[in-house]
């Protein structure tokens, strides 16, 4: 079962859990009342983090004091699910993930114009697009993609790990 927004209880729960929200909802911050397009949110009631459906995708944004900006867009809500734990895990472990400059697994089209950056990969028959709309977005990108076949709790032990380079392959042990 999934709320109106497309988020399952399950993985409300283990995103909830993982980046410290409060029961008895673990999607948002509590005592916070969301818009109806925020699929998930963490953080405090000054500073929040939020994946916001926008109509064609999701956005992985910032609010702060009242203003609110996106870092990165999915097309799909399970890309945007994994970010929040490769950016959290990056948060609280700063273990190496790349050899040197960050680079993309097999499968993954890079596409760069300007000011856009995006990523791109099929599973399933299904593309999957993650655009940066910021540097530290694109950073965290690029892990995505190394984590994008993973599922959410396999994506939590990768993160959580002391290599998760080695674990998913982007770096050479």
């Amino acid at each position: 079962m999934t709320d109106q927004r497309g988020l399952r209880p399950a993985d409300a729960n283990l995103l909830g859990t993982f980046v410290g929200n409060e029961p008895p909802d673990l999607s948002s911050i509590p005592g916070i009342k969301r818009d109806e397009r925020v699929v998930f949110e963490y953080g405090t009631p000054e500073t929040a983090f939020r994946i916001v459906a926008d109509g064609a995708g999701y956005s992985f944004a910032t609010r702060d004091r009242g203003s609110a900006w996106p870092l990165v867009w999915f097309n799909r809500l399970e890309d945007a699910e994994r970010y929040v734990l490769v950016r959290e895990g990056a948060a609280r472990n700063d273990a190496l993930w790349f050899d040197g400059r960050a680079s993309t697994p097999d499968g993954v089209k890079v596409l760069e114009d300007d000011s856009e950056r995006e990523l791109r990969w099929h599973i399933d028959g299904h593309e999957h697009v993650v655009r940066a709309l910021s540097d530290l977005g694109w950073s965290l990108a690029v892990r995505l993609a190394w984590v994008r076949q993973h599922s959410l709790a396999e994506v939590v032990e990768i993160v959580d790990s002391p290599a998760p380079g080695q674990r998913v392959g982007s770096v050479q042990s």
